[in-house]
């Protein structure tokens, strides 16, 4: 599942950059053989793509994406994942989030991070240093990889998790 902050200091540019980085993760969770599905979040869940083979539905919803209004809150759309990702037990299951905020109530969002002892792995990315801290820690990542400096490193940053995708054979991709 790809996680995408529209709350409203996304709007413009911002959105279309995390768009088009997201795009990427699409491609290559389908070339690598993933069911890929996108959830753009705010203090709910804005839209959600379930997850596709193709990645059909995830790249229309990512087509149309557009910032929504209000703040940011992790904990609906952590709880919405985790319902998907029930249903792909025994498969490797990941939470790819981006976002430009806070996790929202940030004591009841990590402790939704408890899915990573279902053998739900996360990766996360900041827009700047507060955004980075607060997503590093929920992931368990280091902060420095994390970061994403500017919008001009959007798409590309978004992109890099891409590398946590594991191929088909269960190696690390990237």
């Amino acid at each position: 599942m790809l996680c995408i902050d529209v709350s409203r200091s996304m709007d413009g540019r911002p959105m279309r950059e995390a768009a088009r980085g997201a795009m990427r993760i699409v491609d290559e969770a389908v070339e690598a053989r993933y069911r890929v599905g996108v959830l753009l979040w705010n203090t709910d869940v804005a839209a959600l793509a379930e997850p596709t083979q193709d990645g059909e539905t995830a790249r229309r919803l990512l087509d149309a994406a557009t910032s929504a209004n209000g703040g940011t809150s992790l904990l609906r759309p952590l709880e919405r994942c985790h319902q998907i990702l029930d249903q792909f037990k025994g498969h490797d299951r990941l939470v790819a989030i981006f976002g430009d905020g806070g996790l929202g109530p940030r004591e009841r969002v990590l402790a939704k991070a408890q899915m990573k002892a279902e053998d739900i792995r996360f990766v996360t990315r900041g827009l700047g240093s507060t955004a980075a801290q607060e997503f590093a820690e929920l992931s368990g990542e280091e902060q420095p990889s994390v970061a994403v400096n500017g919008v001009d490193d959007l798409a590309e940053g978004i992109a890099t998790m891409a590398a946590s995708l594991r191929s088909v054979n269960g190696t690390q991709r990237g």
